[in-house]
């Protein structure tokens, strides 16, 4: 069963020149700061990575490069989802062949599938590409919804192990916690939600905050797993001035500038069509993190 908190990582660049290529260093000294932090394993090129502006061969440099950092110290699951079938089955295929242990797979996105249609897509990545899936919904970003009852459906498919679930809708959590059968774990994608969705028996989350404070979020999700509900709520409330600081902006750009506050990578770029943080977020943050 898939357990714990998921970093899902960000990609660190070289330098704010366009398409300037991947920090490889930078990766492998967030990955160890990361272990040493207690962090329960990683996602490689979740959509936190920016993989709308990485190309294929550079997604397949980033999971090889987690997978060797990590020497199977912790699980690694890739981020294989597009809003193309086949090419999703074929980064899943590639992920397994690398030694990923699951993949991390995103509702399409832009040609926005009927709810059949989604289920045909994501069951299709769990039947051909060979590693275990997690479905991720998150239609802020997507404009499709995976509903409850597609849930239901999917979670009967051989392959298909757990949900990372991001509407933001608090009855949501309650109805697929009620729904989902004990093989198929139930994970936080909001990070503000984490606590509430442990209290309802949920088995972690994949956190984009847990790259900049990777020991407080997995504070609560081991309280949460202990069944310490005030312990998990209190790490919870601790954990949301950083939270909120974090997606003042679109994720991952105050993550980075967080992160290169913290010093942990030398620049806070992004690709375009994203920018960098704007001053008064930078000061935002930094203030959340008690920097200033």
């Amino acid at each position: 069963m898939i357990q714990g908190t998921f970093t899902a990582l960000i990609t660190p660049f070289e330098s704010s020149q366009p398409n300037a290529p991947v920090d490889f260093n930078a990766l492998s000294n967030l990955i160890e700061w990361q272990l040493q932090s207690g962090i329960s394993g990683f996602v490689a090129c979740g959509t936190t990575a920016e993989t709308p502006t990485l190309t294929d061969e550079e997604k397949i440099q980033i999971i090889k490069h987690v997978i060797t950092v990590v020497r199977g110290r912790v699980p690694v699951f890739a981020g294989t989802g597009t809003n193309n079938t086949h090419h999703s089955i074929e980064l899943t295929r590639e992920a397994k062949r690398l030694g990923a242990d699951a993949a991390l797979v995103v509702s399409p996105y832009y040609n926005k599938p009927t709810q059949d249609g989604l289920f045909q897509h994501f069951s299709a990545i769990a039947d051909q590409g060979g590693l275990p899936v997690i479905v991720y919904d998150v239609p802020g970003r997507t404009s499709v919804e995976v509903s409850v009852d597609t849930f239901r459906k999917l979670s009967t498919v051989k392959n298909i192990v757990a949900i990372k679930e991001c509407a933001g809708a608090a009855g949501k959590f309650v109805d697929l916690a009620a729904m989902l059968p004990s093989t198929v774990s139930l994970l936080a994608g909001d990070d503000d939600l984490v606590s509430y969705v442990m209290s309802l028996g949920g088995r972690g989350t994949i956190s984009a905050s847990a790259n900049v404070i990777p020991k407080e979020m997995s504070a609560i999700v081991e309280a949460g797993l202990r069944k310490d509900q005030d312990g998990c709520a209190a790490a919870q409330f601790k954990a949301l001035p950083v939270i909120r600081a974090l997606f003042l902006e679109p994720n991952p750009v105050p993550a980075k500038a967080a992160l290169n506050l913290l010093g942990q990578i030398s620049n806070d770029s992004v690709r375009q069509p994203l920018l960098s943080a704007r001053p008064e977020t930078r000061s935002a943050i930094a203030k959340a993190l008690n920097l200033r």
